[in-house]
């Protein structure tokens, strides 16, 4: 039995709790790669600060990893902390209290 974190658990679920951010997740797990925030944006059809504030979410929660090339920024999914949230809800539905 893996020791939960559940602070870090909770943090991390609190990112994910926004439709919009689970969209753009699930965009860039089938772009096969990176996508230019110009593109996430035309997929969204949202305001640029908007997609901003999503995007430092996702980054700063380690979902999405983002690079500056010029004035363009790309962004890829992050595989470890997917594979983090899907691990700490394994350990928590198999826990037993």
């Amino acid at each position: 039995m893996n020791k939960i974190n559940y602070e870090k658990t909770a943090k991390m679920l609190k990112v994910l709790a926004e439709p919009k951010r689970l969209k753009i997740l699930n965009l860039l797990s089938n772009a096969n790669g990176e996508m230019c925030a110009t593109e996430i944006l035309k997929a969204f059809r949202v305001s640029q600060p908007t997609l901003s504030h999503d995007m430092k979410a996702l980054v700063d929660g380690k979902f999405v990893v983002a690079r500056r090339e010029g004035q363009k920024t790309f962004y890829g999914l992050n595989p470890d902390s997917i594979f983090d949230i899907q691990a700490a809800l394994g350990d928590i539905c198999n826990e037993d209290f």
